[in-house]
C-alpha cells in the first residue's frame, strides 16, 4: 500500500496536490466490496486510487457494480472514470473505463488478478460514486472436491457471499426466490432466518442451565430453596463439519461473572433451629464462550 501526492501535468493542464494511494487485496470465499470514497456522498477531487485483486491459482474473479452509480461525464476530454484491468503475467486487458449515471456490467476475469482504477479531476463530481463487490470463482474445468467445496462453503459468513459464489449472474434472483412461501415436489423453501438462529443455539454459545445449589456450592449441611436456579453456561457444537468435531475439541468460557442471587437457606447442625433464613449467594454466569481444541490451545 502507498500513498502520495504530486503535480501532474494533463490535458494542457497543470493539477496540483492530486492525492495517490494503491491498495493489495486478497480474494477470498468471503468476497469483499471497494468503492470511492464517501460513498453513497459525492467523492473528492483530484484523486488517483487503485485496487490490485488478486485470488488463488486457479481461481478467478467476479465484480458486480452497484446500481447506485454516478461519476462525472466526459466533457472536453475532463471527467471523472473508474476503470478495470485484467492482468496476467503475459498481457493486460482493459474492460473497460466507465463514468456517467449507468452502472457498468458484471465481469469476470480471465486470470486471478484485476486492477480497478479510480480518477477524478480537479473540476466537477458527482454522487454517490461508484462501489463493486468482488468475489471467487472457482475455474470449472477442475471441479473441487467433496472436502474442498465443504471448506469453501465454510469460509463464508453469509447466504449473500455463498450465493454470489455458487452463481454469481443469477444469484439475486436465487436469493429472492428462497424466501418466497411457493413450494415445488419433493421439498419446500427453507427459511434461512430459523436455520440462523438454530446455528446461534447449537454453536458454542452461552445457555441456560439449571444447576442443584448444593452440588455447585459443595454444601453438604445446607438445605436451599429453590433447590435449583438456572445459570448460563457456555455448551454447544465445536468445530461442525470439521474432522475433529466430536474429539479434541471443548466448548469452554473465555468470560465469566459474579452474579448475586437470594435464596431461602437451612443449616442442618445440632444447635440451629429449624427455620428457613434468606441469603445471598454468587453463582457463575458465563458471557462469552470459545471452542478451545487440543491443535489449538487457549488463547
Amino acid at each position: 500500500k502507498t500513498t502520495s501526492k504530486y503535480i501532474l501535468l494533463t490535458e494542457n493542464r497543470l493539477i496540483t496536490d492530486m492525492y495517490q494511494k494503491e491498495d493489495n487485496i486478497t480474494v477470498t470465499a468471503a468476497g469483499g466490496v471497494i468503492h470511492s470514497p464517501r460513498y453513497p456522498n459525492a467523492y473528492p477531487r483530484n484523486l488517483l486510487l487503485s485496487w490490485k485483486l488478486l485470488s488463488p491459482p486457479g481461481t478467478r474473479i467476479h465484480l458486480e457494480f452497484d446500481g447506485q452509480f454516478g461519476l462525472e461525464e466526459a466533457d472536453n476530454g475532463v471527467y471523472d472514470f473508474v476503470e478495470v484491468e485484467d492482468l496476467s503475467e503475459t498481457s493486460t486487458i482493459i474492460w473497460g473505463r466507465w463514468c456517467g449515471q449507468k452502472a457498468p456490467p458484471s465481469l469476470n476475469s480471465k486470470a486471478n488478478m484485476l486492477r480497478v482504477t479510480f480518477n477524478s479531476d480537479d473540476y466537477f463530481v458527482e454522487k454517490p460514486g461508484f462501489k463493486i463487490y468482488f468475489s471467487m470463482l472457482v475455474n470449472t474445468e477442475v471441479p473441487l472436491s467433496l472436502e474442498e467445496l465443504d471448506r469453501t462453503i465454510a469460509a463464508f459468513e453469509s447466504v449473500e457471499q455463498l450465493f454470489r459464489y455458487l452463481n454469481p449472474n443469477t444469484w439475486k434472483h436465487d436469493l429472492d426466490s428462497i424466501y418466497t412461501q411457493n413450494t415445488v415436489p419433493f421439498y419446500t423453501v427453507v427459511d434461512l432466518n430459523r436455520h440462523y438462529d438454530d446455528v446461534k443455539q447449537y454453536s458454542c454459545t452461552p445457555r441456560n442451565y439449571s444447576v442443584n445449589l448444593r452440588e455447585e456450592l459443595r454444601t453438604t449441611n445446607a438445605i436451599f430453596f429453590p433447590r435449583c436456579l438456572l445459570v448460563q453456561r457456555c455448551g454447544g457444537n465445536c468445530g461442525c463439519g470439521t474432522d475433529n468435531w466430536n474429539n479434541g475439541c471443548n466448548c469452554r468460557a473465555a468470560k465469566t461473572t459474579l452474579k448475586l442471587h437470594e435464596v431461602g437457606l437451612n443449616v442442618r447442625s445440632v444447635s440451629a433451629r429449624k427455620s428457613m433464613l434468606s441469603t445471598m449467594i454468587f453463582l457463575t454466569h458465563h458471557d462469552r464462550c470459545e471452542c478451545e481444541c487440543a491443535s489449538q490451545p487457549p488463547r
